[in-house]
């Protein structure tokens, strides 16, 4: 089991993940599924710290809207579609009230959108890894565990953390 995963942390992909998981401004990244659609979709939550030194939940993740699923990113209580250009992101910004920081919280969404797509694109590669290894009852859900497991210890080495988990 572990050669097969081990030679896949390797690929171009997963290294494309690892340098979206290193921003300076976002820290304490995780990953999770969302109980939408059997827990398929896949959001991305961290914090963006701000220069007075202020702690602001960021994120991608996914809603129920009366059409289907729908994505949004958000910062604080501030919330809107995900697939916003640059002005809109300084928008954001603004109804969070970060007047002065939103160039960088602007950064901050596209880093966090960043992190979902090839984390989206790796979760893939990585779950048929696991379910070479794994055969049995039970096999899809562990291997989807065990994946979402692998992505966030990534996120973790690779990331920064917050003052309070480290040491």
């Amino acid at each position: 089991m572990e050669n097969g995963v081990t030679d896949r942390l390797w690929d171009k992909a997963v290294q494309e993940f690892i340098a979206a998981c290193r921003q300076e401004k976002l820290s304490d990244i995780a990953l999770t599924n969302e109980g939408l659609d059997n827990g398929q979709q896949l959001a991305v939550s961290a914090t963006y710290l701000s220069r007075k030194g202020r702690s602001v939940p960021v994120g991608f993740r996914w809603t129920a809207a009366e059409s289907g699923l729908a994505a949004e990113i958000y910062v604080g209580k501030a919330k809107a579609p995900a697939g916003l250009e640059l002005d809109g992101l300084f928008r954001l910004a603004l109804r969070a009230g970060l007047r002065m920081e939103r160039r960088h919280v602007a950064f901050a969404l596209l880093a966090v959108t960043d992190i979902h797509s090839t984390a989206d694109g790796v979760r893939g590669r990585l779950e048929l890894e696991y379910l070479k290894t794994l055969a049995g009852e039970g096999s899809v859900t562990q291997a989807r565990d065990l994946t979402l497991q692998t992505l966030n210890d990534l996120a973790y080495l690779y990331g920064s953390r917050s003052a309070y988990g480290t040491p």
